[in-house]
């Protein structure tokens, strides 16, 4: 069997380059020597026949073809951590792990709220947390990353299961000076001139269908804004009189407390009453955890 164009490590090395900006950083991070990172780039190079990075004082750069192949490479990783989780959890037992991921627009805290009760009762299995856009999280989750994902209901790939958990209503942040702030409330035809702000974690997709539903007409686009930020920059840049964000109301203690006075929250309505976000937990059905499993048949007899 021919020998592969390249190994684990010197892709780890390359991706680790590409996040740092430098060998150097890169091999701090790997807790390395600085040649041996700069040895194995070499040798990969030399063996692709192409540059991946061009160096320079100030530390590297990727060529073309390097921002392409680091994004293969990212996926290569990943598969590999996907194989290398569920072989660790496949086993049996009564303790062992779980891992979640949460959608970063789920307000902190309220998914172990729901969980209480199983952690009670099984306080041998620990439950792994990690967060991300709603896209990510489903594709760790068919990867086999993860065991479970709390997100919005959007279409989900048809081998998932989904339990739901809880409807969050949809709010306007405006700025406190904005002249429907001293509204009690507004309609989304109050909003089809405004901007409106869309970040990487605050249910963008779900808003941006929203949005386009609401406001869409024949010849014309609402102006939405996506930035590559998280809730809270978004209502930052609101307060800052950039645009207008939509929010599940459940992050108003949370807006209220950081943002005091700045930021106005707003209820808003039309025929069809208030909006909504769906949540709902999502797993896959051939998990072979048995700790996942036990939590599976808990969430189906535990139907909220």
């Amino acid at each position: 069997m021919r020998r592969p164009p390249f190994d684990l490590w010197q892709l780890l090395c390359v991706r680790t380059i590409a996040e740092h900006g430098s060998i150097h950083g890169a091999a701090r991070f790997l807790n390395t020597r600085q040649s041996a990172v700069s040895r194995s780039l070499h040798n990969l190079e030399e063996r692709l026949n192409v540059t991946l990075f061009v160096r320079s004082p100030a530390g590297v750069t990727p060529t073309t073809f390097g921002r392409e192949f680091i994004r293969w490479t990212q996926t290569i990783l990943d598969n590999v951590a996907g194989m290398n989780a569920r072989a660790r959890r496949t086993g049996k037992g009564e303790n062992g792990q779980i891992s979640i991921g949460i959608q970063t627009c789920v307000l902190p805290g309220r998914l172990s709220a729901f969980t209480a009760e199983f952690r009670a009762t099984h306080p041998d299995i620990i439950f792994r947390y990690s967060e991300g856009t709603g896209k990510r999280l489903l594709r760790r989750l068919q990867r086999g990353q993860i065991d479970f994902a709390v997100v919005t209901r959007r279409t989900l790939v048809p081998a998932l299961r989904v339990t739901p958990l809880w409807s969050d209503r949809i709010v306007a942040a405006l700025p406190a000076d904005h002249p429907l702030a001293t509204q009690p409330e507004v309609s989304w035809a109050d909003l089809r001139h405004e901007t409106f702000l869309i970040g990487r974690d605050n249910a963008g997709q779900d808003f941006e269908t929203l949005i386009q539903r609401k406001l869409g007409e024949p010849g014309s686009r609402p102006k939405i804004r996506r930035h590559d930020i998280g809730s809270n920059r978004i209502v930052a840049l609101v307060q800052n009189k950039e645009g207008i964000a939509l929010l599940p109301a459940s992050w108003l203690p949370l807006i209220r407390d950081q943002h005091g006075h700045d930021v106005a929250t707003m209820e808003i309505r039309d025929a069809d009453g208030s909006s909504h976000l769906e949540f709902g937990i999502v797993w896959r059905a051939d998990n072979e955890n048995p700790c996942a499993q036990t939590f599976t048949r808990h969430l189906e007899s535990h139907r909220p």
